[in-house]
Formats: structure tokens, sequence, C-alpha cells
């Protein structure tokens, strides 16, 4: 029970700690989220193809590299739809959803 509870409490940390550094990320740089989605898999198949047997501890970080990296993605592209730099499925902000409350 007290394993599921820090496994639960590490991927909450682990999404805060992602979408933080995202931020810190894009105010120093110009992300492209393309990029960062088309590389995230390759951080998990690159290793595993050249090395036969890899420690679970490797496997472990290079499954870390990996989640953080397709949140980024997705923080990314948050980002970007609330700024209005892309065109996304709805926008809240010409209908009338907020005048009705």
């Amino acid at each position: 029970m007290l394993s599921k509870i820090l496994y639960i409490m590490f991927l909450i940390i682990l999404l805060l700690a992602s979408v933080a550094l995202t931020k810190f990320l894009m105010k120093k740089f110009k992300l492209n989220r393309w990029i960062i989605a088309g590389i995230a898999p390759f951080v998990l198949i690159i290793p595993s193809l050249l090395f036969e047997n890899m420690s679970a501890a490797v496997w472990n970080i290079l499954s870390i590299i990996f989640a953080v990296m397709c949140i980024m993605f997705f923080e990314i592209t948050r980002t970007k739809l609330e700024k209005n730099e892309i065109k996304g499925i709805v926008n809240y902000s010409n209908t009338d959803y907020k005048k009705k409350k």
C-alpha cells in the first residue's frame, strides 16, 4: 500500500516538475513541439537497439525522460492554444459560454 502511495506521489511530482521545466525552457528558448514529439520515442528505441541488456535503473531513467518529453509536447500545445498562436478545435473567446454564467 505504501509503495502505491509513493508511486502516485512520484507521478504527481513528475507531472508538476515537467510543467515547470517546460515553462522555464519556453522563456529561455523557442521550442518546437513537433521536434520534441518526434525525438521522444527515440529516447527509448535507440538504447534498446544498441544494448541488449540494460539495467532496470537505466530503463527507468529513460522512461522518465520520455514521459517528460511527452508532457512538454502537450504543455507547449496548451500554451500555444491559450495564446491563440495555433488554431484549436473550440475557441471559447468567441462563444457565449462566458456570458451565460
